[in-house]
């Protein structure tokens, strides 16, 4: 009978895998980086690293997860210090995003579950995150590209810090995402002109600036 030696380092990356959940469960997660004052942080599940350096107003790729309770952890670049531990149970098919939230000093996070589904034909898809303490609660609109606010409704009223949208559906082409006081059109942020293709899916994030001030920062989710 002819036996067949399955190498060493092939039985080490099948353990990898069925470990890390990226093969079996089809669960992934990514690490998003909203905390004005940490310049790069480290994504650990269940003590072992998943993701490193990511900057400020960044995000991971998207990595296996193991399904079931898993332990979830972020921490500075290069530093041992854990600023974020939470246990979470992952179910099959999820596909999440973790948002570290506030300065360091007062961290908080959030587990989004997305849904990267294709969206209609000739639309993309898009959904706002406002991460920013310094702004505070926000009336945000999605606009195409040249519209003036003062005759529009906001897309998303009253959006506080750590609130989430709903994903839009939105024709291909040219956008602003603009953050005003609640109520007023006195603009605090406008993301600039952002063009989108027809499949896309995104995270937009409102943040504070390093230096002063607010920034926007557009994710790619899909395509």
């Amino acid at each position: 009978m002819r036996r067949f030696l399955v190498p060493a380092a092939m039985l080490i990356l099948v353990a990898c895998l069925t470990a890390c959940g990226s093969s079996s469960s089809g669960a992934k997660v990514r690490l998003v980086n909203a905390m004005p004052d940490e310049t790069s942080l480290d994504l650990l599940v269940d003590t072992k690293s998943a993701a490193t350096g990511v900057g400020y107003g960044a995000a991971s790729q998207y990595v296996g997860i193991a399904t079931g309770s898993r332990q979830i952890d972020i921490e500075a670049t290069g530093a041992s210090t854990i600023l974020i531990n939470r246990t979470d149970n992952i179910a099959a098919g999820n596909v999440l995003t973790l948002v570290s939230l506030n300065f360091s000093f007062d961290p908080g996070s959030m587990l989004l579950l997305d849904d990267n589904s294709a969206p209609a034909s000739g639309n993309f898809k898009l959904r706002i995150v406002n991460a920013s303490p310094g702004m505070g609660t926000q009336d945000v609109y999605i606009v195409p590209d040249g519209t003036d606010i003062t005759s529009v409704e906001p897309t998303f009223p009253g959006m506080n810090f750590g609130d989430v949208s709903s994903y839009q559906s939105l024709a291909a082409g040219d956008y602003h995402v603009i953050y005003a006081v609640p109520g007023q059109k006195f603009i605090d942020l406008d993301s600039g002109k952002l063009t989108f293709a027809a499949g896309q899916v995104r995270t937009e994030l409102g943040l504070n600036n390093t230096v002063g001030g607010f920034q926007s920062s557009l994710l790619t989710d899909v395509n």
